[in-house]
């Protein structure tokens, strides 16, 4: 009988997501979980990031040690109330999943003042290698103009970096991604996780810093239905680690105690994750 097949889902939650989700990641494979194995991994804006660290070479604890450093080359930046009910609005009332996400990129185009340049390159520096991963990974943005999804592979014709800052590029607070003359925002404008994309997999976990969403298809329980027989589970932030990555996701300053956290909340739901994850 064939090994039943995984896929690893990474979903948003900001610079403060990333540390939370390695923090999770090194945590489960010190209790015996090693979700760096799995067949995919699918990755949405900070969960681009994480996907693309532990497809690289880098051992668990280098990435997790990383999370506990400094991080110089991060812009500081947060999302406003105001900015957030304006997104929540504009895409809560659109007709369609893409006419939402052209209505965001329309209220949200211009409102962010950093150089394209410098966010591309601070998106760059997390990453330990610049080439794509032989192991598949996907990448998820949508496009600007259309609103319809894109999920980058090795196989597309952008470079890791480009294809990891298009689904960061979270709407008012960074510059839409250009890459060959189309413009991308994150792509949890689409879905905070996008887990119904590992539709067709055995065994699947996700990992979630932010669930919030205002468009019912979006939803984690809404996703999970298309997911059929597969055994799967979605891991959020607990108490602790919500206190610890605190009101802003883009603030630096919250990487290193995100991280802690999740690292100690690992140990509280490796059985759960286990219970899903094939052994070795």
């Amino acid at each position: 009988m064939a090994a039943p097949s995984t896929a690893l889902v990474l979903g948003n939650g900001g610079i403060a997501g990333i540390g939370w989700q390695i923090g999770m990641i090194a945590g489960l494979a010190e209790a015996g979980v090693d979700l760096r194995s799995a067949d995919l991994v699918i990755g949405t804006s900070a969960g681009a990031v994480v996907g693309a660290q532990i497809r690289s070479k880098l051992s668990t604890d280098e990435l997790y040690k990383r999370q506990l450093g400094r991080l110089n080359s991060e812009i500081p930046n947060r999302l406003s109330v105001k900015q957030l009910a304006r997104w929540a609005f504009v895409a809560g009332t659109a007709p369609s999943e893409t006419t939402a996400a052209r209505r965001v990129a329309n209220a949200s185009r211009g409102k962010s003042t950093i150089d394209p340049v410098l966010r591309l390159a601070a998106v760059s520096s997390r990453l330990p290698e610049q080439v794509w991963p032989t192991q598949p990974l996907w990448i998820t943005a949508v496009d600007a103009d259309t609103g319809v999804l894109k999920v980058f592979d090795r196989d597309s014709d952008v470079s890791l970096a480009e294809a990891v800052n298009a689904s960061c590029a979270i709407p008012f607070a960074w510059p839409e991604a250009s890459c060959h003359g189309h413009h991308y925002l994150d792509g949890g404008v689409r879905s905070p996780l996008n887990l119904d994309l590992a539709k067709g997999y055995d065994r699947i976990v996700g990992l979630a810093s932010n669930i919030l969403t205002p468009r019912r298809s979006g939803k984690i329980s809404t996703q999970l239905a298309h997911l059929g027989s597969a055994r799967v589970t979605v891991i959020h932030p607990d108490q602790a680690a919500r206190k610890a990555i605190g009101p802003n996701e883009l603030d630096p300053q919250r990487v290193h105690g995100a991280a802690l956290a999740g690292h100690t909340q690992a140990r509280d739901f490796a059985g759960e994750v286990r219970a899903v994850w094939p052994a070795d």
